[in-house]
């Protein structure tokens, strides 16, 4: 008797911890220092910035973002990005970005070995 009861427990905790997390602005009305206002677009980073080149390979779209397979000169990367047009083929720049391994993606049900995601993907004329 005592096991599903335990059971029940467990599988409401996970329920109540996220109807804890804040959604919205904290309690004083305000944000984060340096979080951008609801509602607001980052802005895009400068062309300094995007260091990093490469040729598109594959896309798969993941509203609202894009996951790139690119091929470098050093070799092949993937990419997380906000969703952008993209052809195979095209070249891109982008910055740097927080790798992350073994991320597995709910929406393509995959899992990749490494991903970096980047704020912005650009491509080149």
């Amino acid at each position: 008797m005592r096991l599903p009861v335990f059971v029940l427990t467990l599988a409401l905790v996970p329920a109540a911890v996220l109807a804890q997390m804040p959604t919205g602005p904290m309690p004083n009305g305000k944000m984060p220092p340096g979080h951008p206002a609801l509602g607001q677009s980052q802005p895009a980073p400068e062309a300094a910035e995007m260091k990093q080149i490469g040729t598109v390979l594959e896309t798969l779209a993941a509203s609202p973002y894009v996951y790139i397979h690119a091929q470098k000169t050093d070799g092949d990367v993937w990419l997380a990005a906000p969703a952008i047009e993209l052809k195979i083929g095209q070249t891109i720049r982008w910055p740097d970005g927080m790798q992350m391994t073994k991320f597995f993606s709910k929406t393509l049900n995959r899992t990749f070995d490494t991903v970096f995601f980047v704020p912005a993907v650009q491509a080149e004329k």
